[in-house]
């Protein structure tokens, strides 16, 4: 499949817009949140498929997000490398976002940070997979944070077609796969991340979150 072309974003096929993503998030200008956050997964162990979609890793998996008492549907996860989302001014090794939907049609993203460090299972069983389209077991406990604590705004899609008013969850703690993990996706991918936006007064939000899976 024909690959985006990352090296040449300017002509990807978008004309305006002012809620576009990513963005730079600053711990110390977002507002914080008064009430704890309420964020709830309750996401599939078997995932469908892996498939290098040309923009990075996608796999299929099928899952429920309460958040805010709002129920969303979990349609697909993917990889970005590095992470698309800089937080504190640094930029993580990688980036996974969990794509959702509701029944009203909005679109809330759950972006997870990646750092290198110990060798994630479940990072390795979906390499194992690339490219098939059979069930196998991808328990997401090592890829999702024990706490979920996260900014939050409103944004878009960070490939095209760029849509916007799309929900973000940005996890403020940071998973580890390996730097080893890293380069076999580098190996498809030299950087999949787009190219920062502008805020544009957007507000962000930051929730404390103890909340467990």
């Amino acid at each position: 499949m024909p690959k985006l072309d990352y090296d040449n974003q300017n002509n990807w096929l978008f004309k305006t817009g002012q809620m576009q993503s990513p963005v730079a998030l600053e711990s110390n200008k977002a507002e914080k949140s008064e009430k704890q956050a309420t964020l709830k997964l309750n996401y599939s162990t078997n995932a469908s498929y892996v498939h290098d979609n040309g923009q990075g890793i996608e796999i299929g998996l099928s899952g429920k997000a309460i958040i805010d008492n709002r129920l969303f549907s979990l349609q697909q996860f993917h990889i970005h490398a590095p992470s698309e989302h800089l937080l504190n001014n640094y930029r993580f090794d990688g980036e996974i976002h969990f794509v959702h939907q509701a029944k009203d049609g909005r679109t809330a993203v759950i972006a997870v940070f990646l750092k290198a460090g110990k060798t994630s299972k479940t990072f390795s069983q979906i390499f194992n997979h690339l490219n098939q389209d059979q069930n196998f077991v991808c328990d997401l406990t090592d890829l999702i944070p024990e706490n979920k604590s996260y900014y939050h705004y409103l944004g878009s899609l960070t490939t095209p077609p760029l849509t916007e008013n799309v929900e973000w969850y940005i996890l403020a703690n940071p998973v580890e796969i390996s730097r080893q993990q890293l380069a076999e996706f580098h190996k498809l991918y030299p950087y999949n991340n787009r190219q920062l936006q502008s805020l544009n007064g957007r507000p962000v939000l930051y929730c404390s979150s103890t909340i467990k899976n």
